[in-house]
């Protein structure tokens, strides 16, 4: 396969975009993401955290993120659970949690209550997640304060996952 000689390990999905198109019963229907794409290596779908960050209009609550997909106008609401249940059904052997991404110069206080809400996504994630195929790891966000960070990933640890990602340091202000 070309991905594996040209030396990649693993394969990233978009959750948001796939959940947008095809759509994730599409995807589930033909095999999931390894048949649909055909490729034999791991695959890691982010969360949709990041895209829904980068829309303009966008309404957070704890419960998720209400917004209108890009391509269509269509009104979206994304959770936890239903990132949970659109990563499951796409089939990637491993899903991230949903994380809220914030904007580089965020205020500390921001970003305390973002970590805050991203443990709470997390282990609301861990509950929703079924499929004992499929590692479940987290993000771990906290700006660009190393202490804030630092924080963030022990409270993830905390919750036993497998694994975490290293999100929030590529956004910008």
């Amino acid at each position: 396969h070309w991905l594996r000689e040209g030396g990649a390990q693993i394969v990233l999905a978009n959750t948001y975009h796939l959940h947008g198109r095809p759509g994730q019963a599409l995807v589930e229907k033909l095999g999931g993401l390894h048949r649909f794409m055909a490729v034999d290596l791991p695959i890691l779908t982010d969360s949709g955290g990041f895209q829904v960050f980068s829309l303009r209009k966008k309404e957070l609550t704890e419960e998720g993120v209400a917004f209108a997909y890009e391509l269509d106008g269509k009104k979206t609401f994304l959770s936890p659970e239903t990132s949970m249940k659109i990563q499951m059904s796409l089939g990637s052997d491993i899903a991230m949690a949903f994380d809220e991404c914030l904007p580089a110069d965020s205020s500390r206080e921001v970003v305390e209550t973002s970590i805050d809400r991203t443990y709470r996504w997390a282990a609301r994630c861990i509950e929703a997640h079924t499929r004992p195929d499929q590692s479940l790891f987290g993000i771990v966000q906290g700006g660009v304060d190393l202490e804030l960070r630092s924080f963030c990933a022990s409270r993830l640890i905390d919750l036993g996952l497998p694994g975490s990602a290293v999100g929030g340091l590529a956004v910008g202000a």
